[in-house]
C-alpha cells in the first residue's frame, strides 16, 4: 500500500510508465469489499463514507480506479482472507489479522472509542476508563455479534448481552435493558439518531474515550496482488503526497521517516486489470 523515497521509489515510477504506456491509466481496477458502517462507508452517503472517499483518494493517486462491493462485514473479512478480493477495509489491527492478511504500516483512519450510555441511568455521569470498570462498578454492556470488543468481555468474564446487529443494540440500551454500549464516537451518535430518532440524542452521554486505535487496509495474502498493493500503498504514504493526505486526516505515523522502505523488487508484478475483478451482488461503480 505505501511509496517510499530513494532507490525504492522506482515501483512508483514504473507506475508512471504504465501509466503512459496505457497499462494502469486505461482503468485498472481495484475492487475493495466492505460493509456498512456510516458515516464511515455506507451505499447511501456521497463517495460511499468518509473512509471510503479517502481510499478512492488515496489509490487514484496511485493510478488506480476503485469500486466498492457491499457485503456483510463477517463475509467481506472472509471472502478477503480467502483470496475472492485483494482488500477490504476499515480494521483494527491484531495479532490474528496479521498472520491473516497482509497489514501495511500506514493507516487510513483513528478510531476513538467511547461507551454510550443513558443519562436518566447515570444522572452524574460515568467514568470508565477500561474494561475491568465494568466489574468494579458492576456496569452491565450491549454490544453487537462480532466486534472487537467480544473478546475483551470473555477475557475478563464480563455478562455482557450481544445483539446480532447494531440497530438491536441501540434499542436494548434505549430500554435500559444494559447499561452502555462501545462504539467508533462519531459513527456511535449517527446510529442513535437513525435508530432511534434526533429527538433522543440529548438523552445520552458518552465516556472519556476508552481507545484511539488506528484502522487499516486489510491485503490478503491469498491473492495474487494484495503483498504487492500493500507494499504500494505504504510506500506512496511516505511521498509527499502522500504525507499531505495523511497530515490532512491526522492519520500520519510517528517517527515516518524512520520506518523501512518497502522493498519491492521481489514482490510479482500484477499483470492484467481483469485479474481484480470479481462479480457480486452490491458492488458500486467507480466513486
Amino acid at each position: 500500500m505505501l511509496f517510499c523515497a530513494a532507490i525504492w521509489f522506482a515501483p512508483y515510477s514504473l507506475l508512471a510508465q504504465e501509466n503512459n504506456a496505457g497499462g494502469r491509466e486505461a482503468g485498472f481496477e481495484i475492487q475493495f469489499v466492505i460493509g456498512e458502517w456510516p458515516p464511515m462507508l455506507t451505499e447511501t452517503m456521497p463517495g460511499f463514507g468518509k473512509h471510503s472517499e479517502r481510499v478512492r483518494q488515496i489509490f487514484a493517486e496511485m493510478g488506480y480506479r476503485v469500486k466498492f462491493v457491499f457485503l456483510s462485514w463477517q463475509r467481506a473479512f472472509e471472502l478477503t482472507r480467502r483470496g475472492d478480493y485483494v482488500a477490504t477495509f476499515s480494521w483494527l489491527s491484531s495479532k490474528d489479522r496479521m498472520a491473516q492478511f497482509h497489514i501495511p504500516t500506514q493507516p487510513i483512519a483513528h478510531a476513538k472509542q467511547v461507551g454510550f450510555y443513558k443519562k436518566s441511568r447515570f444522572p452524574d455521569g460515568l467514568e470508565v476508563n477500561g474494561f475491568d470498570d465494568l466489574l468494579t462498578l458492576g456496569i452491565r454492556p450491549i454490544g453487537v455479534s462480532s466486534y472487537w470488543y467480544e473478546e475483551e468481555f470473555a477475557k475478563r468474564n464480563i455478562d455482557a448481552e450481544i445483539a446480532a446487529n447494531t440497530e438491536s443494540a441501540w434499542r436494548f440500551l434505549d430500554a435500559e435493558r444494559a447499561d452502555i454500549l462501545f462504539e467508533e464516537e462519531e459513527v456511535g451518535w449517527l446510529d442513535m439518531a437513525n435508530f432511534l430518532g434526533e429527538e433522543v440524542v440529548d438523552a445520552f452521554g458518552t465516556t472519556e474515550p476508552l481507545t484511539t486505535d488506528d484502522m487499516f487496509i486489510l491485503f490478503s495474502r491469498n491473492h495474487p496482488h494484495g503483498e504487492r498493493l500493500s507494499q504500494e500503498f505504504d510506500a506512496f504514504m511516505l511521498t509527499d503526497r502522500g504525507q499531505e493526505f495523511c497530515q490532512k486526516w491526522a492519520i500520519c505515523v510517528r517517527d515516518a521517516g524512520n520506518l523501512r522502505t518497502p522493498d519491492l523488487k521481489d514482490v510479482p508484478k500484477m499483470q492484467t486489470p481483469s485479474a481484480d475483478a470479481a462479480t457480486s451482488q452490491g458492488a458500486q461503480g467507480t466513486n
